[in-house]
């Protein structure tokens, strides 16, 4: 089975700059990657931990459902350091995702994803 197969849900790329934050600390993480409607991947300039909950803020280039930060809850389940330029790469998995919190992330997906 390939990796594509075992992933299960298809990853939107987001062209745009969507930053994310440490909703607790207002530490900036690093840039949204792709979103799917389970999880997301950022790069950033640092090294998060893995097994821990992160309060995620996403900040929008413009608002999506009115609204131009999208707060979601994540475990961060892989992180992975880039060789050649310092950057590090982050999965997180959503954690009870409200109703509401659901369709932001299907209307980003809809207003800025490109398929993976």
């Amino acid at each position: 089975m390939g990796y594509k197969q075992k992933r299960g849900l298809a990853r939107y790329r987001v062209p745009r700059a969507v930053d994310v934050y440490d909703g607790l600390n207002d530490i900036y993480l690093g840039r949204l990657v792709n979103i799917h409607q389970s999880g997301l991947m950022l790069m950033g300039d640092r090294r998060l931990e893995e097994d821990k909950l992160y309060a995620l803020d996403l900040h929008l280039p413009r608002p999506v459902s009115n609204h131009s930060t999208i707060q979601l809850d994540a475990d961060c389940l892989w992180t992975r350091n880039t060789e050649h330029n310092g950057k590090h790469w982050a999965g997180f998995a959503f954690i009870a995702l409200s109703a509401q919190s659901a369709a932001q992330v299907s209307a980003l997906i809809e207003l800025l994803g490109q398929p993976a």
